[in-house]
């Protein structure tokens, strides 16, 4: 079991931080980048081979990575704020934009992430929805968090009038 204590404490990324990572299509890690080995405090060797999941931080609604999930599945771009967990409990913000890898039949082979400094104002809203989002989640038995989770976000979505997730997102762009 992924250790999911948490210090409270939040590492802000450089504008110049850029986290790049690759999994296979099961969301298993095949590469890091340096700048995701440091920020992350995980070793090379601890991300290679480990679910992408190593960063979730508990905070992070699961009906957000399911959603995620559905868009990179279809085969399109996913952009989004997450709250990761580095090793030693700490967090740290991205805008991340994951996109899956596709084969010269066009069939998915895996994901790539590309993940930067987010904008503060993102950072304040984002952590207040996914709150009440994880509020949500945790009202309801385990195996319903996530579809709970899922409504809530496409509530917040029509209460904003955004079409989709991406489109929402990407007005703090």
């Amino acid at each position: 079991m992924i250790d999911r204590t948490v210090t409270g404490h939040e590492i802000i990324l450089s504008p110049h931080d850029t986290i790049q990572s690759r999994t296979d299509i099961r969301g298993v890690i095949t590469f890091a980048n340096p700048t995701m080995i440091r920020i992350s405090g995980f070793s090379k060797d601890a991300l290679i081979g480990s679910p992408h999941s190593i960063l979730r931080h508990p905070d992070m609604p699961r009906g957000v990575f399911y959603a995620m999930w559905q868009i990179i599945q279809g085969g399109d771009e996913f952009f989004g704020f997450v709250n990761n967990r580095a090793k030693n409990g700490d967090n740290y913000w991205v805008f991340t934009r994951v996109a899956p890898r596709k084969d010269a039949s066009g069939e998915i082979t895996g994901y790539s992430s590309v993940r930067m400094m987010p904008k503060r104002e993102a950072v304040k809203e984002w952590s207040k929805v996914y709150a009440d989002i994880v509020a949500v989640e945790q009202a309801q038995p385990r195996d319903r968090q996530v579809a709970a989770g899922f409504d809530a976000i496409q509530k917040y979505l029509k209460k904003r009038g955004a079409k989709s997730l991406t489109d929402l997102v990407m007005q703090y762009v």
